[in-house]
């Protein structure tokens, strides 16, 4: 999973380093057989059946992995060897390609960066889709920041696990406000929900559940009380514990805290993908 650069993310989500380690052991397989035959068949040409059915493909498979985490000059590498197998080989001359190229993706290794994840947390990456499909299914604007969120706290990064986390937050926010038809003003002018600050939202919210309170009694009053209520007591919980100190980097997170509050946004947005 390299970490070169923060565009690597996609890389990160799909690669396993072990696929680049299964590749050098089938290589070092291919180098003691030409040792082998170079030995004794040294400048006999290696058949043209075993280059279309195991060199090939083995090669191609390799310049994949090698592509995949930036070894460069490996991939340059693997480019001219392709072009040396239409050609046609020697024994000796697959054995020397096969040294080279190894060399070449140990030279290009140090040069790499790999993050380990821990497997309680790679394990959170690997099932992000499956448990975030109901809040994404509901609110597909979600989708971006909580994938973002679960990666950033694979990668020890939670202070920035908690901004995107506060973002998805404020996605539910916004769509209770929707729902309840709240119309916000600043300076007496009309406020579109996407300017207004958590606190106006949050006051606008809980003015729409008192009038709730005065609607005729019965089943219907009471459950739009109590799913706005909680929703309304989620949201200000959010504010104060994480959203006002990560907007104003007040602290940063650690891992627990981060953990913590993906916990409490997760429950926020399957509650209001279940009852919106």
């Amino acid at each position: 999973m390299s970490l070169r650069v923060w565009n690597c993310l996609e890389i990160m989500r799909h690669y396993n380093v072990w696929q680049l380690a299964i590749a050098m052991i089938y290589w070092r397989e291919v180098e003691s057989l030409a040792i082998v035959k170079q030995n004794v068949d040294r400048e006999k040409p290696v058949p043209p059946e075993d280059v279309e059915l195991k060199y090939k493909p083995l090669l191609a498979y390799i310049q994949d992995q090698c592509s995949r985490v930036e070894l460069s000059s490996a991939t340059s590498r693997c480019e001219i060897f392709q072009r040396s197998l239409r050609d046609g080989l020697t024994w000796n001359e697959l054995y020397n390609e096969a040294k080279v190229l190894r060399e070449a993706i140990f030279s290009d290794l140090p040069l790499r960066r790999f993050a380990h994840v821990a497997t309680t947390k790679a394990t959170l990456l690997d099932k992000v889709s499956e448990d975030w499909a109901k809040i994404v299914g509901k609110f597909s604007d979600a989708k971006d920041d909580s994938q973002s969120a679960v990666e950033c706290y694979a990668l020890e990064q939670d202070t920035a696990c908690v901004f995107h986390l506060m973002r998805v937050a404020e996605i539910g926010l916004r769509s209770i406000a929707r729902k309840l038809h709240i119309a916000l003003t600043h300076k007496g002018k009309t406020c579109p929900i996407e300017y207004a600050d958590w606190d106006k939202v949050i006051t606008a919210i809980k003015n729409k559940i008192e009038q709730f309170r005065r609607l005729p009694a019965g089943p219907k009053r009471q459950q739009k009380i109590e799913s706005y209520s909680d929703a309304a007591d989620h949201c200000l919980f959010m504010k104060d514990i994480w959203r006002n100190n990560v907007s104003h980097t007040r602290k940063p997170y650690k891992d627990t805290e981060a953990l913590a509050a993906m916990g409490r946004v997760k429950e926020f947005m399957d509650f209001l993908a279940e009852r919106l």
